[in-house]
Formats: structure tokens, sequence, C-alpha cells
């Protein structure tokens, strides 16, 4: 009823949001954001975008919309509205202006961003915000339906919930849209930035995993088409787009690391060194990589590798770096030094085990310590020793900090002290101070304690079988009793050290108990084994030596097929991976295929289903568009009808439906049927028109009346005014004869006055006109003799041009006439062809109907042959029957 009583508030249908120019489009939308409805403009906006007139067409208009449309689907987070528009808007600037894309993503992010900004202002702990890629949980469906209202609280938490969700859908969004498009491939990557620093900002681990696979994937499509790739597509083989992508990962790195995702963060490092092996990094991004990979490795205790990354720093840095000051250099050498000094020492049993290939493949230690290694470039594992060497060998150890110097100089020897811990502490108290580098020292003083103690474990378990307590606290004064404990423990452990505590006589025994210790018979062992072989040697010679031949001889052959066997296991090993790698690769490639398949069926459906959707509300709306404005066109005619009606009949008492006319108001019009005020309009239309006819024969009769008694009372002084007016005209005309004359007569004696005063002037005048006059005329014949010759020439030079005019006309004619013949010649000769043919195709076609007809009478012979003989075969078999039935 609202909308019957007032059209002009009622909503315009979105399909009724078409403009001829998409200026009118975006001046609609301003107004309609003038007075509050954003949603109204923004479906204008879509409207205009999606239409079909200008869909291939780029203009700036076409910008300012699109900006203004992403504004408002920002402000109403309407983030599948942005998505369409922003793909339709990608297709329209392919070819005409991919930088207006470019301008329009940057204007869209950065209004979401604000947002989010603003957010952030309303909510301190954002650690409360749920997962942005999922949906409602069930039980908060649940709770919001049973409370009977949202408290403010909550709904500041949804607002900003999403809010967040979505500047993330956002980054998602622009990432797809740019992901393919070489000439949008650096916003693309500073898109994924500003999305590793969202997740930073606001700790989103979750949401920052699923970027990086997202990111990852994106790269590896672009792979699999290398071999063409269109012009306008990014190539994963360009110098340029490996750097933009290294810069990307480096940042991703950074990200993984500051967020604790330390498998992401390998996993990363992996495709970073993959990028490097392609084109040669800036020096910053390497040591930004050998940096976070050493943090990598030292969150996973792999000591080993994080000395490397350290030392491999430090020489590139070295290498690289010209103006690298002297305390930076001294901070990264002493990093390195006392990361190879906490890397722990191995015996050589444990080395030869670690590096011997077994049949688990890439699974083992030494496999693993392979594949980091390739992330250092470098092809052998390294060691402890190797790591220590490089130090001293690349004089790199000069560089370090003096304590750290004295710490390796004390650790390294040969000869480990049993006052080791006392040597050491007061270096390993000035580190642990933190006064230089600001505390970046520190983390390693653990890792060193450990390291130090082992070793004095480790010398104090060769020389004494036992001690007290109290001894060993003063011994290992680096650390704590309780510490001390569990080191010990883990030292019996880890490291082989057989050690006891005895509480009760509060003291700590070395070695095995009521056992015979073999390490310290191990050396006196070793002595009478070689003092025998001495001997043997002397004795007999020849023996030993056949016997060491056969041995040498034995280990040869058992040497080379042990080789050839490891050689076919290893073959045949890397075969199976191979195997398994490329049957993995095709499960995953088909997996992905029928993925992607039913992703794009599925959103053909959802297309099609939302095609189908807006086409039929489109349709209803129209339908009731139109139903309105009928029922509106009526309701105006009526109420002009009925106003007209109470003018013309205010002194009646006319009634419609049981209602005087008078008391008819506007209300009343949707109850009153059409065809009875027009009944009642044309009943008083009709009586009108009766009123009108008898009041005009009423005034016609009098008029006349009146006529005919003016004219019987003016006979009477039509004479009498005829004879004053002739009497009145003959004055008139004597008086105007006079005054005529005098006006003449005074005129003639003024002009005789001014004759005679000029008349002594006139000889002089007639001298000078002469003379003049003599002057000029020789001008006046020469102008005329030049005239003359002038036009004579040119009634010449036209009668010449006429000449020529008409010899080219009568040429174009006889031209023409010729081309007339060998046109009527031409169409004579196609005439006589078609009539030819056409006689031969009429002949054809009657020889074709001859045919037809012989063959329909053959055809009807046959048929009657047919008949005539399954007649009298029947006759045959009746009359055969007959006599076997008389038989």
């Amino acid at each position: 009823l609202k909308d019957y009583l007032f059209p002009a508030q009622r909503r315009i249908p979105l399909a009724m949001a078409t403009f001829q120019k998409p200026e009118n489009a975006l001046k609609r939308a301003e107004e309609l954001i003038d007075v509050g409805k954003r949603q109204d403009a923004l479906d204008t906006l879509h409207a205009a975008i999606q239409h079909r007139k200008f869909r291939n067409l780029w203009t700036t208009t076409i910008e300012q919309i699109m900006v203004r449309h992403l504004e408002l689907c920002v402000e109403l987070k309407k983030m599948r509205t942005a998505r369409e528009g922003l793909y339709q808007y990608r297709t329209m600037c392919q070819a005409a202006n991919i930088g207006s894309l470019e301008h329009v993503v940057q204007r869209f992010r950065k209004a979401a961003e604000e947002k989010v900004s603003e957010a952030k202002k309303q909510k301190d702990d954002m650690a409360e915000i749920g997962d942005l890629d999922e949906m409602e949980a069930p039980q908060t469906i649940l709770l919001k339906a049973i409370q009977a209202h949202d408290t403010r609280q909550q709904s500041q938490d949804r607002d900003v919930h999403m809010h967040f969700r979505f500047l993330w859908d956002t980054y998602k969004v622009v990432l797809d849209v740019l992901k393919s498009n070489v000439r949008l491939e650096e916003v693309y990557h500073e898109t994924a930035r500003h999305a590793f620093e969202f997740c930073r900002a606001n700790q989103r681990p979750s949401e920052f995993k699923r970027l990086c696979d997202t990111l990852r994937k994106n790269y590896l499509e672009l792979s699999k088409h290398s071999s063409k790739i269109p012009a306008h597509q990014v190539n994963p083989n360009s110098v340029d787009t490996i750097t933009r992508t290294l810069e990307t990962r480096c940042k991703q790195l950074q990200i993984s690391t500051e967020l604790d995702l330390w498998g992401g963060a390998y996993t990363t490092a992996t495709e970073i060194y993959e990028l490097m092996s392609k084109v040669r990094p800036k020096p910053h991004l390497r040591s930004m990589y050998y940096e976070y990979l050493g943090q990598i490795f030292w969150k996973s205790e792999n000591h080993l590798f994080h000395a490397f990354a350290g030392l491999k720093n430090l020489m590139f840095v070295k290498a690289a770096k010209s103006n690298i000051t002297k305390e930076e250099l001294q901070l990264l050498a002493s990093k390195a030094v006392l990361a190879t000094l906490c890397v722990p020492f191995q015996k050589s049993s444990d080395v030869h085990a670690s590096l011997e290939l077994t049949t688990e493949g890439a699974s083992s230690p030494y496999e693993k310590a392979k594949n980091h290694a390739k992330l250092f470039n470098v092809q052998t594992v390294p060691t402890r020793d190797s790591i220590s060497q490089t130090l001293v060998e690349k004089s790199l150890l000069q560089f370090a900090d003096e304590p750290v110097k004295k710490l390796f100089a004390l650790i390294e020897s040969d000869f480990t002290p049993l006052s080791l811990c006392t040597d050491a502490k007061p270096f390993i108290d000035e580190i642990e101070k933190g006064d230089k580098f600001d505390g970046k020292l520190v983390p390693y003083i653990t890792p060193l304690k450990q390291i130090i103690f082992f070793r004095l474990m480790k010398q104090l378990s060769e020389v004494y079988s036992n001690m007290t307590i109290d001894n060993f606290e003063r011994a290992a004064s680096i650390v704590p009793f309780n510490i001390a404990e569990k080191w010990m423990a883990n030292a019996a452990r880890q490291h082989g050290i057989n050690i006891q505590i005895n509480y009760s006589d509060k003291a700590i025994v070395f070695g095995a108990p009521r056992k015979v210790d073999m390490k310290s018979m191990r050396q006196p062992l070793i002595e009478i084994g070689m003092k025998l072989q001495q001997a043997m040697q002397r004795v007999a010679p020849e023996e030993q030596y056949r016997k060491e031949k056969q041995e040498r001889e034995q280990l040869s052959q058992n040497i080379v097929r042990r080789i050839e066997e490891e050689t076919r296991l290893i073959r045949q090993r890397k075969e199976e991976i191979e195997r398994r790698k490329e049957a993995s690769e095709k499960r995953k490639e088909i997996q992905d295929r029928e993925a992607e398949r039913v992703r794009r069926k599925q959103e053909q459906q959802e297309q099609d289903q939302e095609r189908f959707r807006q086409e039929e509300e489109r349709r209803k709306r129209e339908q009731e568009r139109k139903e309105l404005q009928r029922r509106e066109t009526e309701r105006e005619k009526n109420r002009e009808i009925l106003t007209q009606l109470q003018q013309d009949s205010a002194a009646t008492k006319l009634k419609i439906d049981g209602k005087k006319l008078q008391e008819i108001v506007v209300d009343d019009l949707a109850n009153i049927d059409t065809n009875a005020i027009m009944q009642m309009k044309e009943s008083q239309v009709k009586k009108a028109r009766q009123e009108k006819i008898i009041k005009r024969k009423q005034e016609c009769k009098r008029v006349d009346h009146l006529a005919r008694a003016l004219r019987e009372e003016e006979n009477g002084y039509l004479q009498e005014w005829a004879e004053q007016v002739e009497v009145d005209d003959g004055e008139y005309l004597e008086r105007a004869e006079q005054r005529s004359f005098a006006e003449q007569e005074a005129q003639h004696q003024k002009l005789l006055e001014e004759r005679d005063a000029l008349r002594p002037y006139q000889r002089g005048r007639d001298e000078w006109a002469d003379k003049l006059l003599a002057g000029r005329r020789e001008e006046y014949e020469e102008a005329v003799a030049s005239r003359i010759a002038r036009l004579t020439k040119k009634v010449v030079d036209g009668k010449i041009q006429r000449a020529r005019e008409r010899l080219k006309q009568a040429k174009e004619r006889e031209e023409a006439s010729e081309r007339e013949e060998r046109e009527e010649r031409e169409r004579q000769r196609r005439a006589s062809e078609e009539e030819e043919r056409r006689l031969e195709e009429e002949r054809e076609e009657e020889e074709r109907r001859e045919q037809e007809r012989e063959d329909a009478e053959r055809a009807a012979q046959e048929k009657k042959a047919r008949l005539e003989a399954a007649r009298k075969r029947k006759e045959e078999e009746e009359a055969a029957r007959k006599r076997s039935d008389e038989a």
C-alpha cells in the first residue's frame, strides 16, 4: 500500500538501472550515495560494469566507476561483487590500458587496509579473531540463535572480524587476478608482501601458511606451460621474474621465522635455493638467506649446519661488502666461531656410521645431511673439523671478539686440562653480560657450556675412577650441580660415558661396576698387539707377506663386489624413486585436473544458477513495475476525471457506487470501478452538451429580436445623419485647399531668393568643373580602354574554354555510347547464355520427369504382375485344398 500511495519512494530495480552513457551511471550512483542508498548505488555501478554495451569499452569514466564500485564493496563488505567486478574489469583493460587495472587494484587494497586499521583501533586483542578462511562454527550459530540480542561488544567483535576477513579475501582475489600478467607482476609481488605484513602484524600463522601455498601453486602453474608462453603472460624463466620472486620468497622466509613456522621456513629456503641456481641474486638477499637458514638450523638444534650457515654468511659478506664496518664484521665472526664451538664432538665411528648409505635412502641421516648441504651449494657434508679448519685457514678467527678467540683456543686445543671450566668461565661470563653486540651472542652460552662440560666429563672419566661431588662442583664450576646432574645423564645416554652418582657417599663413580673397564685397557692392548705383530714379522716375514697379500686380494675382491652390489642397489633405489616420483606426479596431476574440472563445473553451475535467479528476479521486477505503472496511470487518469466531474457537477448530487461525487477522495479511487467513472463522465458530457445546445438556441433567438428592433429604430435617423456628414465634408475640403495654397506660395518665394543669392558664383563653379573634368577625362578613357581589352580577352578565353568543354563532352558521350554498346552486347550475350542454360535445365527436367513416369509405370506393371501371380498361386492352393478335402 505504501508503494502504491507513494510511488516516488519505491526502489528502482536493478534491471532498470541501464544507461546510454557510463557517465550517467556514475552520476546516478553519486546521487544515491548522497541520499544514503549505498546498496542501490553499488547495484547501479555493478550493472554498468557488467553491461554488454560497456563490456569491451575502456574509458577513464569506466575506471572512475570501477574505483567507486570497489570503495562501496569495501564499505558494504561485498566481496563477491568486488570479485566479479575485478574479473570483468581485467577483461576490459587487458588490451586497452593495463595500467588502469594496476591503479584500481592498489586503490582497492588501500581502502580495505584502511578499514582494518580503523577496526584495529577498536580492538586490542587480535588473537581472539578466528580463522579468516573458515565459516562460522556450529556452536557459534547455535549461540546466536538462543541469544535474544547481541551485546555491543559482540557486535564490535563481529564487525572487526568481518573487516579482517574482507581484507584477507581482498589479498587472495588480487593475487588471483594478477598472477599471470607480466605487466602487473610488480603489483602482484607488492600485494604478496602486503599480505605477509598483514599476517605478521596480526599474528596469523594459519593464513600465512595458506598464502605461501597459494604463491607456490601460482608459480608452479606458470612453470607447467613454459614451452609456449604468450607475450602478456609471466615467463617463469625470465630474469626479472625470478628476481622478483626471489625477493618475495626472502620476505616470506623472514616472516616465517618471525611467526615460528619453521617447517614452512625450511620449504621456503629450498625454493629460494632453486631460484638462486637460475639467477645471480643481490648480495643482501644471499646474506639474508644464509642468516635465516642459520636460524632454521638453530631452532632444529642442528648446530653443525647452523655453524656452516654462519661461516658462509661471514665469508660472503666479507667478500661482497666492501664498506662493512668493523663492528659488523666482528659480530659475524664471533657468531660463526661460537656456532662452531657449539657443534658437538663426534667419535670417528659415529661419523662413518652417519655417512653410510642404508636401505632407507633419502630418510637416512646422511641423505638428510646431503640435502641440507645442497642448500649451501656444496656437494660434501661439512664437519666440525672442516668448519674449524676453514676459520683458521681463511684467517677469519682474527675478526672475532677477544673472549671468543680465547674460548676457541681453549676448547679446540688437543690437550684438555681439568681446569677447563675454570679457565673458560671468565670468558663465558664476559660474553653473557651482553655489553657488546646488544646481547646477540647470549643464545650461544648454554650450548657452549654443554660442550665444555662434556669435554670435561670425558677427561675426568679417563683420568679418575671416582671423585667427590664437592671436587666435581669445583671442577665444573660453570653450571650448578642440579643442571650438571641432567647433563651427566645425557652424557651417559648419548656420549657413552659410564657414570654413576652415589648420593650416600657423595661421590661420582666413572666406569661400569664389577666389570673390567675396557676403556682403561684399550691403550695397553693396542701396544701389546703392535709388539706381537712386529715379532711375527721378524720370525716369519715370508708367511706374513703371503697372508697380507691374500688378505689384500680378498679385500680387493670384496671391495669390487661390494661396489658393484651397492651400485646396483643405488641404481635400483634411484629407479624406484623416479618411478614412484613419476607415479606420484601423475596421480597429483590427475587429481589436480579432476579437482580443477569439478571446481570449474561447480563454478559454472553456480554462475548458471545465479544468472537464472537474476533473470527470474529481473522478469518479476519488470512485471511488477509494469503492473504498478499501469495501475498508477489508471489511478492518475481517474483522479483527473474525478476532479473534472467534481468541478463540472458541483451543484448536482450524482453518486458513484453509492457515494456522492463530492464526497469521493483520492483513497477511494482504488475501490471504484473504472467503468463506473467512465459512464459517469459520458453522462456528464452528454448532459453538458444538451444544456449548451439549448442555451445557444435561446441566445440566437434573443439576438435576432434585438437586431430587428435596432434596424426599425434607426431608420428615422439615418437620413439626417447623411445630410449632416455631407455639409461637414465640404467645409473641411475648402479649408484644406486654402492652407495648401498658402504653404506652396511661401515655399516658391523662398527658392527665388536663394537663386538670386547664388547667381554671382555660377561662372566660377562652371570653370572649376570644366578644369577638373578635363584632367579626369583622360584617366576615364584609359580605364575604359583597359576594361574593353580585358573583357574582350575574357570573352575570347571563355569561347575557347567552352569549345574545349564541348569537345570533351563530345568525346565523353562517344566513350559512354561505346561503353553502353559493349555493355548491351555483354548483357545480350549473358541473356542468351542464361536462356540456353534455362532451356537445357528444362530439357533435363523433362527427361527426369519422363524417366520417373517410365519408372512408375514399370513399377506399376511389376506390382500388377506380382499381384496376378499371387492371385493365381492362391487359386491353385485353393483348388489343391478342395481336391484334398474331396479325397
